[in-house]
């Protein structure tokens, strides 16, 4: 009933007009997706040769079309805040916390509360790439496009690509859950895949705190679900982590984190068994 009263409020006040709102709501949000797939099937079909056929080396033809692309996830996110749907914000312009030079690329962490996060911080933060679940990397429709424009597929040399993205000077994204964290509160098991790239490549780990309220767009949760008001993701860069001063090896230092993460999003008792189980 708590969850109804803070994610549905409108049912009591609009009466029997409230159904025909949650299906305004919910045909929105399929109508933003339809069109932001469409999209990026048209771009990857029709403007990405074009891009590709303007004269320069090979890297800056990736961040010509990632530009393109991070454009893109601007305009979605436009729409979705317009139709009051949805919104992103971040109290940092950069994903740097703690004075971090801008300049010096990072391995971001973060939970997973919803279907948007991916493209939220690509366009809140500049030259940040994702890694990408096999379906969607190996598409026929997509997979030139999410490649083209530095996104990571998941396999057996991600961990060598990361790193290059690395040092052609992208931050890289990975959501250790590996999937969207479950609807309701908690988290999915850490991997260490994250932990294990910022080791080796040498470089810090960035910890993003997501919490987007209401619930919205979770896992387990159609878009006939969406809540009444505006959900509202906010993306907060909370601390760095420097693995070769943290004297902790990839799968000590994932058990940390999430542990960490944890307590940081109020998942108290969670936490305490971690350390009881330590």
């Amino acid at each position: 009933m708590i969850v109804d009263n803070v994610m549905y409020p409108f049912k009591r006040k609009l009466g029997p007009l409230y159904w025909l709102y949650r299906a305004m709501r919910a045909i929105g949000v399929g109508l933003c997706f339809a069109l932001f797939w469409g999209g990026a099937v048209l771009v990857s079909w029709f403007w990405l040769p074009w891009l590709l056929l303007w004269p320069g080396t090979f890297e800056e033809k990736r961040r010509r079309v990632h530009r393109t692309m991070r454009r893109g996830f601007h305009l979605f996110h436009w729409t979705m805040k317009s139709m009051r749907l949805y919104r992103r914000t971040s109290p940092s312009p950069t994903a740097r916390p703690n004075g971090m030079p801008a300049n010096q690329p990072c391995v971001l962490i973060a939970n997973h509360p919803s279907l948007c996060d991916v493209t939220s911080i690509a366009s809140l933060f500049p030259n940040v790439v994702a890694v990408a679940r096999a379906s969607l990397a190996n598409n026929p429709l997509l997979r030139f496009l999410v490649r083209r424009m530095g996104f990571v597929p998941v396999g057996i040399h991600m961990l060598q690509e990361c790193e290059e993205r690395l040092k052609s000077g992208f931050d890289v994204v990975i959501f250790p859950e590996g999937t969207r964290s479950p609807f309701g509160g908690g988290l999915q098991p850490f991997h260490r895949g994250a932990f294990e790239i910022a080791a080796r490549a040498k470089v810090p780990l960035v910890l993003l705190k997501l919490t987007c309220v209401p619930p919205a767009l979770s896992k387990r949760m159609p878009i006939w679900k969406h809540p009444d008001h505006c959900a509202v993701l906010t993306v907060e860069p909370v601390d760095i982590i420097y693995p070769a001063d943290s004297k902790l090896g990839s799968k000590a230092l994932c058990r940390e984190i999430e542990q960490r993460y944890y307590e940081m999003l109020g998942y108290s008792e969670r936490a305490r068994e971690m350390r009881e189980a330590k």
